[in-house]
Formats: C-alpha cells, sequence, structure tokens
C-alpha cells in the first residue's frame, strides 16, 4: 500500500479494521535486474494489452495480474506486481505507475492521470500507444542516421593506422635504400607515421580528454547551450537534429493536450523530452510568457527558435481551439520530412566517405610508389 510514512499506513489499515504488523519502504524500481532492461517494445505490448483487457470491460486488478502472468522480463514483472499491490491498497493507477519512473515516464503518467481524470483511460491508452510506437520509429530512424556514420569514421580511422601504422613502416625500408631524393608526399607520410606509431598512446590520451570534456560540457547548462547549438550549426546534419527536435516538441506537446493535460505541464514535459539545450530553453522561456497571459505562437515566435512552419500551425490552433490537432499536422510533417532528410544526408555523406577512404589509400599509395618510380628513372638513365 502507498502510504506517506508508517503512521499513516497504521491509520489507514486501522479503518479498514485491519492492523500493521510489519511495513518497510519500497525502493524505486530499476529497469536492470540482472542486465535485463524494459525496452520500448515491451512496454508498446503492455499498453496494448491493458488498452484491450479495460475496453473488454476487464477490471484493473484482474487485467493487472493477467498481465503479470503473461510478462516474461523480470523488471516489467516486478513493477506489475508492486502497481497491483498498490492498485489493491486504495492508490490510483498513475500514482502506482509513478513509483516507477525508470519504467513509466512522465509523459506516460501525465498521460495516465489525464486519462483518469476524464474517465476515458482506454482512449487515452490507445493515444499511448501510437506515440510510443512513433516514438520506436523516430528511434530506428536516429539511429539508422548516426550508426552509419559512426561505422564508417571508424573504418576510416582504422584503414589510416593500418596503413600508415604497420604497411607503410614495412616498405621504407625500401624506399630508404634506392639512395633517392624523398618527395614531400614521402617525408610527410614518414613523419605522420612515426606520430603514429611512437605517440599512438598521446592520441589515445587526446581522444579520451575530448571525450570527458564533453561529458563536462553537457553536465552544465551553459555547456549543453554551447554544444547543442553547435549541434544545429553543423553541416548536412544540423537540419536533421533541429527538425528531429521540432518532431518530438510537436509530438509530445500535442499528444498530451489532446488528453487533457493542462499546457503548463505539458509544455514542462515537452522541455525536458526535445533532446537539445537551445530548443529547451527556448520552450522553457515560452511557458513562462504563456503562464503570465501571453500567446503560446507569439511566445514561440519571440524566442527567434522555432521555424515559420510551427509557428503558424499553432497561430491557427490558438485562434480555432484545436491546437492538439495543427501539432499533429506538424507532427505528421516531420515524419515525412526525417525519413526524407535522412536519405539526403546519406546522399551527400556516403559518396564523401568513399572520397576520403580512397584519398587515405592514394596518399600512401602515391607516398610509395613516387619514389619507386624515380628510382626506376635512374636506373633507365645509367
Amino acid at each position: 500500500m502507498l502510504a506517506d510514512n508508517e503512521q499513516q499506513l497504521t491509520l489507514t489499515l486501522r479503518d479498514m479494521d485491519l492492523y500493521l504488523i510489519e511495513a518497510k519502504l519500497e525502493s524505486v524500481s530499476s529497469p536492470f535486474i540482472f542486465g535485463q532492461l524494459v525496452k520500448r517494445r515491451e512496454l508498446i505490448t503492455f499498453t496494448v494489452h491493458l488498452s484491450a483487457a479495460l475496453g473488454a470491460g476487464i477490471p484493473i486488478l484482474q487485467a493487472f495480474e493477467d498481465l503479470e502472468q503473461q510478462t516474461v522480463n523480470r523488471a516489467m514483472h516486478r513493477a506489475l506486481q508492486a502497481i497491483r499491490e498498490a492498485l489493491r491498497g486504495g492508490s490510483g493507477l498513475s500514482d502506482a505507475m509513478a513509483q516507477h519512473p525508470r519504467i513509466f515516464s512522465d509523459i506516460y503518467v501525465n498521460m495516465i492521470k489525464a486519462g483518469e481524470a476524464s474517465g476515458n483511460l482506454t482512449n487515452v491508452l490507445e493515444h499511448l500507444t501510437k506515440f510510443l510506437e512513433w516514438q520506436d520509429a523516430l528511434a530506428a530512424e536516429i539511429k539508422r542516421a548516426t550508426v552509419y556514420p559512426a561505422t564508417v569514421f571508424v573504418a576510416v580511422m582504422a584503414l589510416t593506422g593500418l596503413l600508415v601504422g604497420f604497411v607503410f613502416p614495412k616498405i621504407l625500408p625500401v624506399i630508404l635504400s634506392l639512395k633517392v631524393p624523398l618527395p614531400f608526399i614521402t617525408r610527410a607520410v614518414m613523419v605522420f607515421a612515426e606520430v603514429v606509431r611512437g605517440g599512438w598512446y598521446w592520441i589515445l590520451f587526446g581522444a579520451v580528454a575530448l571525450f570527458i570534456l564533453m561529458r563536462m560540457l553537457k553536465a552544465s547548462e551553459p555547456g549543453r547551450v554551447i554544444v547543442d547549438a553547435l549541434k544545429l550549426r553543423l553541416p548536412v546534419v544540423g537540419g536533421l537534429v533541429e527538425k528531429i527536435c521540432l518532431s518530438r516538441f510537436a509530438h509530445h506537446l500535442g499528444i498530451l493536450l489532446r488528453t487533457g493535460v493542462d499546457i503548463s505541464q505539458s509544455l514542462s514535459i515537452a522541455e525536458r523530452v526535445v533532446g537539445n539545450a537551445v530548443i529547451a530553453q527556448a520552450i522553457r522561456e515560452a511557458k513562462e510568457k504563456v503562464i503570465q497571459g501571453g500567446f503560446l505562437w507569439r511566445s514561440l515566435q519571440e524566442t527567434g527558435v522555432f521555424p515559420p512552419l510551427v509557428i503558424r500551425m499553432v497561430f491557427v490552433g490558438e485562434t480555432t481551439g484545436t491546437i492538439d490537432n495543427t501539432l499533429q499536422k506538424v507532427t505528421e510533417f516531420y515524419d515525412r520530412e526525417i525519413p526524407a532528410t535522412v536519405k539526403r544526408v546519406f546522399a551527400v555523406m556516403e559518396p564523401l566517405f568513399i572520397v576520403i577512404l580512397a584519398g587515405m589509400v592514394l596518399l600512401v599509395a602515391l607516398s610509395i610508389f613516387i619514389p619507386l618510380y624515380g628510382a626506376l628513372g635512374n636506373v633507365g638513365k645509367r
């Protein structure tokens, strides 16, 4: 049973003609149990089954008991068991889910709370299912957009290290034995090879130091703003980052408003989940102006961060009283734009990476073949 303290629990039980024998604090559940994680697909499955059970008129305690028996994931099983016990003790569903924040996010809990308040929990669960499926699709697009460049970058670094650190030093004694003037490209590769072979640990130290510096920057609010502002200004990928963040903003805000969460709370949640400190700061500024009585569309416009499309659609939504529907239109637009932008990014990056790989191989090849060609020319003259 949920209670603020042991004394309150004692009184609550006494009103039920029960006596407290023993009580202990229940720690917040963790999504990790022996390395097992509650994945989004498992949360989607749970939401779908709960929606179907409640829609069929099954009592909520019975629905949770059935779901608990069907759940394989140990972390989810423990969470459902704790929620069922909390419900049996008189707790609300949203309050019980809020005790497991690593499984049920703020937006999930707030939507459930809105569904309980309106008596339309089944409909809210259907909205949640669509929302989680959208999150899953967006995550797949982000993964597709980041895994390929990261993989190619690692391949470029590995190939460079192999050619310069191992292949070139094996051939270098042969080149030096030719007693010919070494061209600039060969001398440059020789110096780079010496740096790689003799100072690889400094390169590794520099990479680790850069990673730690970036983590330290991200740990502070000003640092996050600087890093995230740079992300938005990156050539080629900056536009993709912005569209992903704006899609999150429109979708989260729209789904929260549609299920009855108030505008202030909705903006607070959207600020936390948007994924970019610059846009989050703009949302926070807009929220303060809305709380003071300003229009949302004007507040967003005054930040100078949001594009005309978003502002125009919010304006139309506020004017007609259908802001959740207009935000849905914004989301649909970005849902089409993000995959198209990913394709455009790949169309630019794939040939770019091929050129870089070919350039590295060509550079090392020229540093080897130019001296050999010069030596063969000298042999011909003799």
